[in-house]
């Protein structure tokens, strides 16, 4: 059985926004910290939508999101180690190692 790059990165996408939905969630009664992890959610829905219909633009800018996502999870690391933090960081390097890749990249166009 084959899983073709698009559905892994759509997958991939998916569960980060599902990810930061549930930490709104736990933050709920901080409205700060609410609408901070809820805009990032929907962003990554969107991107995720966007890949799904196969936008150039947002195909390209795609790495640079989950590299924040990356570096995001590094400083939460560097702050004090917790499995959420461990967790978003293998999961957007992994994310990241695969869209850098022009094979994925291609595939994500058609």
């Amino acid at each position: 059985m084959r899983v073709n790059a698009k559905t892994t990165v759509l997958v991939s996408l998916g569960f980060l926004s599902f990810y930061f939905l549930g930490l709104a969630v736990l933050s709920i009664k901080e409205p700060l910290m609410l609408g901070g992890f809820t805009v990032i959610s929907i962003l990554h829905l969107g991107f995720a939508v966007g890949i799904k219909k196969g936008y150039e633009a947002v195909i390209a800018f795609s790495p640079y999101i989950v590299l924040l996502d990356f570096l995001f999870g590094l400083l939460w690391i560097m702050l004090g180690l917790s499995m959420p933090a461990v967790t978003l960081t293998l999961i957007s390097a992994l994310l990241l190692f695969a869209l850098l890749d022009e094979d994925v990249r291609a595939e994500l166009r058609d």
